[in-house]
């Protein structure tokens, strides 16, 4: 069994540098709903570069560029979509200033099956928008939806023909009786054609500009049209189970859809003062049914309440979920937590590991204790020091999240379950020595009980050192065996929008890529069928310029040494790995040893030899 280190530490008012691992310090009060814009003071901003230059790996595309850089307050959208020819769209939240953000909006890019759009900064609104979810619609079309403020309506943008053509605007007006607007949104379409348009959204909390709804300052509302968003047969009805009843508010973007089956569709939710739960509809919206994960004890709490509660863990709201092809339904989050001292109410920051549960699983239980997770296959990453000394966390920048987060779920046609989420590493610290997020990978295989390898770091090797990957997006649908992703990157750890005055403003990239399946499976192991003897996979990347990286399965206990030759069949690497358990491995090869040219690599398992083709840059 692991022995874990967990972190549960506040909001940081300030931070220092910090020799060893990260302590508790001084919290910071939390709005019931996060603001667009969070004070966190991290450092002085004169000790910060502010870079506008992006460098990338031959894995990547550009899709576009914003100085805003807040993407999300917890949970990411549904910001990236595989249409059926495989045509893609992908989308963020954009704007090329850093104050007033006039121009903010939604910036598109279309991938015409051959080429992505030329780099992207701007919006396809004419209003001051942000948060956008897209999705396929109306037959060939797509549509965004993205809001505007407590006192501006959600903005719903569509076209007929997608890539192309001029976007139609309209206001999607508020219920009647609604003093405000709504703001968060997240969109799914399904029906004949994706002319069946499903909206959650949060009522404005009075931080925001707005007022109290229902008793709840911040209350997740639901909506549904059936004609394209023309007319909405149901707005702002509040779910079941969702009421102040059971909670005192919902916190903005701590919610998000799974992908529709049929007429059952389904959202997750989760957060330091909620319980985790799954909302599930098999008629199409019209009934509900809630699925309890992780019960939150706090989450009923009255704006009366002058007590002091000790700090506790919960989801940290950034959330996703997905379902299965025999109708499971699977979950990750983030552990964040709250405490209350006096009355005044926060949330605490970087607590350690990722969630996994599915619903044929028992009810989370409450202390999120690493250990336990982990002996129910509940634990999918958390962050675990390096080998070397100063290998640990020294300043943290604030996303108010966990350590490991953002996750993103996707189920393959064979029923293969993938998971990416973003995670600190205490690799490549800046010269602040800030340390930077990477984005991560696991698989579980469809007959299997266990996930995959270790985590997989997409962003180990030279070529991304000293860069921050946050905000992966992974499309639901997978083709190809490829699993294909949208994030964003800087060369400047941290959010400037996110920690006002803390970290200064600077260029941002999005970027596209895609991960072969290979990443996670030995050759041999695809969408249909399982390892049954030992196997090696082809190294990744290939061409290599640094570290490649390969998988090899062991159908029992096997000694493992992997010799490296060239061309000419003299030997360039031995790697004795002794005696190795049955299973999956990561393997790796240091290329940054060798010449350019084309070399070989053999494992021998046993005795048994697999050999594969490798070419150095």
């Amino acid at each position: 069994m692991k022995n874990f280190l967990l972190f549960a530490l506040a909001l940081f008012v300030g931070f220092s540098t910090m020799a060893q691992r990260p302590k508790e310090t001084s919290s910071r009060l939390i709005k019931s709903v996060p603001a667009v814009a969070i004070d966190n003071p991290v450092m002085n901003p004169a000790q910060l570069s502010n870079p506008s230059v992006n460098s990338k790996s031959a894995l990547e595309d550009e899709l576009g560029q914003t100085r805003y850089d807040l993407q999300t307050n917890e949970a990411i959208q549904n910001r990236f979509v595989i249409y059926d020819d495989g045509t893609m769209a992908a989308t963020w939240t954009t704007s090329m200033q850093d104050a007033t953000f006039s121009d903010r909006g939604t910036a598109y890019n279309y991938f015409n099956g051959t080429n992505w759009m030329p780099l992207v900064t701007t919006r396809i609104e004419t209003l001051k928008t942000g948060w956008p979810s897209i999705n396929a619609w109306n037959g060939n079309g797509e549509i965004v939806i993205a809001h505007q403020s407590a006192t501006a309506g959600l903005v719903k943008s569509t076209r007929p023909a997608k890539g192309t053509g001029a976007w139609t605007q309209s206001i999607i007006p508020k219920p009647a009786g609604f003093t405000r607007e709504m703001l968060w949104p997240r969109t799914i379409t399904n029906g004949p054609n994706h002319n069946y348009v499903h909206m959650i959204a949060l009522t404005a909390p009075t931080g925001n500009g707005g007022a109290l709804f229902e008793g709840m300052n911040g209350c997740l509302l639901y909506y549904r049209s059936l004609d394209g968003g023309a007319t909405w047969d149901k707005q702002g009805v509040q779910l079941p189970g969702l009421d102040s009843s059971n909670y005192t508010n919902h916190s903005g973007d701590t919610y998000a859809w799974g992908s529709p089956n049929g007429n059952t569709i389904y959202f997750c939710m989760g957060g330091p003062y909620v319980d985790a739960f799954i909302m599930k509809s098999t008629d199409n919206g019209d009934t509900w049914t809630k699925i309890d994960i992780l019960s939150n004890g706090y989450k009923k709490l009255k704006s009366t309440f002058s007590g002091t509660i000790p700090p506790w863990k919960s989801s940290d709201g950034a959330v996703a979920c997905e379902m299965d092809l025999n109708g499971v339904i699977h979950f990750a989050s983030g552990i964040g937590g709250g405490s209350i001292e006096a009355g005044t109410r926060y949330i605490r920051l970087y607590n350690n590991g990722l969630i996994y549960w599915n619903t044929t699983m028992p009810m989370l239980v409450d202390s999120l204790d690493l250990d336990t997770l982990d002996v129910h296959g509940q634990l999918l990453g958390y962050y675990a020091d390096g080998p070397n000394p100063g290998d640990t966390l020294k300043i943290l920048t604030s996303y108010r999240t966990g350590l490991s987060t953002f996750p993103q779920m996707s189920v393959d046609a064979a029923n293969n379950l993938y998971v990416i989420y973003s995670q600190v590493t205490w690799e490549n610290p800046s010269p602040e020595e800030i340390n930077y997020r990477h984005i991560y990978g696991r698989a579980k295989f469809h007959d299997q009980t266990t996930w995959s390898t270790d985590p997989i770091d997409f962003n180990e090797g030279i070529e991304y050192y000293g860069y921050e990957f946050i905000w992966s997006v992974m499309a639901k649908k997978i083709t190809g065996d490829k699993l294909r992703i949208i994030f964003q990157t800087a060369d400047q750890p941290g959010t400037a929008v996110g920690t006002t005055g803390a970290i200064p403003f600077h260029d941002n990239f999005w970027q596209y890529r895609e991960i072969p399946g290979s990443t996670f499976w030995p050759t041999g192991v695809g969408p249909d069928k399982v390892a049954e003897k030992n196997q090696v996979g082809q190294n990744y990347p290939n061409p290599v310029k640094d570290i490649a990286f390969f998988n090899i399965y062991l159908e029992k206990p096997a000694i493992v040494v992997v010799e490296v030759s060239n061309i000419m069949g003299q030997k360039t690497q031995t790697l004795d790995k002794g005696m190795m358990n049955a299973g999956t491995h990561r393997m790796t090869i240091d290329g940054s040893q060798l010449v350019p040219g084309i070399y070989f690599y053999t494992v021998r398992i046993n005795g048994e030899a697999f050999t594969r083709k490798m070419i150095v840059e």
